[in-house]
């Protein structure tokens, strides 16, 4: 394995854990589920990166399973949901009569496209100022 793939193989770990130090912080009540380190890929222009990450095991569903995501996708969805205008968005297209068309990225999160550095120091600054969320799912 060449350095370069090993250096983004260890970046990728490094802000799994992060993440999940964070989403520890921001939701107490994810204490009891399971966490676990699994491998996971990506493809990047030195080629495929084999990389462990952080998940999160919620318990058996309706048919008995148990699904995960990892850590980081938990945070940026959240912070994503927490700051997009949903009520707004419905009543701009109740007004508009439910047209298709409609513009509504003025209701759309500023966080959507935002870098992994960003989010991560987003989400430190919320856990400075004592935010915390009571239910993930």
């Amino acid at each position: 394995m060449s350095f370069e793939l090993n250096k983004k193989a260890r970046i990728e770990k490094k802000i799994s854990k992060t993440a999940k130090g964070l989403l520890l912080a921001l939701v107490p009540s994810l204490k009891g589920n399971a966490f676990s380190v699994e491998c996971d890929t990506f493809e990047s222009y030195h080629g495929t990166v084999y990389h462990e990450q952080h998940v999160v095991w919620f318990g058996p569903d309706y048919w008995g399973e148990s699904d995960y995501d990892d850590c980081y996708g938990l945070l940026y969805s959240w912070l994503i949901d927490n700051t997009t205008d949903f009520a707004g968005m419905s009543d701009a297209e109740e007004k508009a009569g439910w047209r298709e068309g409609l513009d509504l990225t003025l209701f759309y999160s500023p966080w959507r496209g935002a870098s992994r550095a960003e989010v991560i120091s987003h989400c430190r600054d919320l856990v400075r100022a004592g935010v915390f969320l009571e239910r993930m799912r």
